[in-house]
């Protein structure tokens, strides 16, 4: 095997920009992410549909490390909560079954915390150990690196013959002050679009978190997919010389971790970065966990 990174449900790279190395291979389903995945990262992912992937397939990447980032509606209050009836959840039980036939040295995953109480969980955790890896999981925030922006989310990192143990450690470490301020995150010259309506203010301002852009402290609240379509709990608002606005999806971007070479395809709608950012990952938090492999 080489010691490159195969990237399931890839979305647009976080993983492969975390841990570096070599990337040999990605996987994910969605055209506009696959797009920025190849203009970033110069390879191409394969927009295949992993539920019914096979052994050889994903065998042919000769990658060590594996990295997964399924779809987390069916752990999630908006998504009912459905776990393993919900069919979003049959591609990971797929590449589960595979990977414990192939059993790379280290897998790794991501997703929202309320993966840890569900049943998906439980399975995922006897087929791995039943496989011989030793299992690291943890819940994690940015806000403990440093970084203005909550995004708490469940890890696990898998090392196959590692008998040290296995560790769960679902207390979220303390916020550390933030390492950059909010303002080091902004653009320079806002789009006008971006600014909202004295009317969405004043029909949502009481259940919306509306940030200052010179507040040193300032934490942004978690960003869904869902941002620019849903007013409410689907991430900060932030008010500047200009009026009150959305946060751009390169800013997003940048509390995600990502550097500022880092572009989406020209003419991309808004709405459609504004979704890949939400569904990406923290890179700074994959970062720590990699350091520790």
């Amino acid at each position: 095997m080489s010691s490159g990174l195969l990237e399931l449900f890839s979305g647009i790279g976080a993983a492969g920009r975390a841990w570096g190395g070599s990337v040999v291979g990605a996987i994910d389903q969605n055209p506009h992410a696959n797009a920025t995945y190849r203009a970033n990262h110069g390879l191409a992912p394969r927009a295949w549909n992993l539920a019914g992937v096979t052994a050889a397939q994903l065998s042919a990447f000769q990658a060590e490390r594996w990295w997964l980032s399924p779809p987390c509606q069916p752990f999630t209050v908006r998504g009912a909560r459905r776990d393993l009836e919900d069919p979003r959840v049959k591609p990971l039980l797929r590449v589960l079954a595979i990977l414990c036939e192939l059993r790379p040295p280290v897998v790794a995953m991501e997703n929202v915390p309320g993966f840890v109480a569900s049943a998906t969980r439980g399975e995922l955790r006897a087929a791995l150990i039943a496989a011989g890896y030793t299992l690291d999981e943890r819940l994690l925030c940015p806000t403990s690196l440093g970084v203005p922006m909550r995004r708490q989310r469940y890890y696990l990192v898998a090392r196959l013959g590692r008998d040290g143990g296995h560790r769960s450690q679902f207390e979220t470490p303390a916020a550390a002050p933030p390492a950059r301020p909010l303002v080091g995150f902004l653009d320079e010259v806002p789009e006008p679009a971006l600014y909202v309506s004295e009317a969405l203010i004043s029909t949502w301002g009481h259940s919306v978190n509306i940030l200052e852009a010179k507040n040193p402290t300032a934490v942004a609240t978690c960003f869904t997919s869902a941002y620019g379509r849903s007013p409410v709990r689907s991430g900060s608002y932030l008010r500047d010389g200009g009026g009150v606005r959305y946060f751009s999806p390169e800013e997003i971007l940048r509390l995600m971790g990502f550097p500022g070479g880092f572009a989406f395809p020209a003419g991309l709608d808004r709405h459609i970065r504004w979704d890949l950012a939400g569904n990406t990952l923290s890179v700074d938090a994959v970062r720590s966990l990699a350091l520790e492999t």
